[in-house]
């Protein structure tokens, strides 16, 4: 059987710690991230991963899954074909195949995410941006009921680069008509968040693997209900 794909084949993360906000400083506009911030489709996400790297005799390790957490269905797809030797288009359409037949309408929101997006919506315009196919985010961001409340969604089909390039998240606040300085971007991967740090955003992490490599960001919070999120919430809306 052929190893997994070697861990230099994921996108180089940034260094946690970018520089700290004006102290008086709140967002005009919110982006967040999709996966294991609004809803638990990690778990589905990493289960299409292994079903397609073992179609292709990979061994899909814990470690393989942690390292391509948070990537596009594009570098996927890369990372599976090159080690497995495998033409990149056939296995990109595998994924994308596998994913929209494992995606189902139990999408759920995580606690306190259908909540946060609508409190946020209701006083500032709020973008989702998501390394996800453009069909594959309308349908998750639809049944689980955030797309009511949301301006615009961004996916990785509407960028030249996916995360961790900056590109999904500039494109979500050129969008929403602001800076990218006057944007709070929620994330919870390595990838998303060393994206949104790129494009200029202030950055949450609430990271979906807390023990897992240090996720890049200007504040760190448990989860959507933690009462440290809840007291920056309360004093950006005022």
């Amino acid at each position: 059987m052929t190893t997994s794909p070697h861990p230099t084949t994921s996108p180089s993360p940034a260094q946690p710690g970018p520089p700290a906000p004006a102290a008086d400083w709140s967002p005009a506009c919110v982006v967040f991230d999709c996966d294991g911030i609004l809803m638990d489709t990690e778990a589905n996400w990493a289960r299409v991963q292994r079903a397609v790297a073992q179609r292709h005799g990979l061994a899909y390790t814990d470690a393989m899954e942690r390292a391509m957490m948070g990537w596009s269905a594009a570098d996927v797809a890369t990372a599976i074909a090159d080690a497995a030797g495998a033409d990149r288009a056939l296995v990109h359409a595998d994924v994308l195949r596998t994913e929209e037949q494992t995606l189902t309408a139990q999408i759920v929101p995580l606690p306190g995410a259908l909540e946060t997006v609508r409190e946020f919506a209701e006083r500032l315009p709020v973008a989702v941006a998501s390394n996800s196919t453009r069909t594959i985010l309308g349908v998750k961001l639809e049944q689980a009921g955030f797309a009511p409340h949301l301006a615009t969604w961004v996916s990785s089909e509407d960028v030249a680069r996916g995360k961790p390039a900056p590109d999904i998240y500039a494109e979500a606040v050129r969008r929403l008509g602001f800076a990218p300085a006057e944007a709070l971007a929620v994330e919870d991967s390595v990838v998303g968040a060393t994206s949104a740090v790129a494009a200029g955003l202030v950055v949450v992490a609430v990271p979906s693997v807390p023990d897992g490599d240090p996720v890049p960001a200007h504040h760190r919070v448990v989860s959507l209900t933690d009462p440290a999120f809840r007291s920056l919430v309360a004093r950006w809306l005022g």
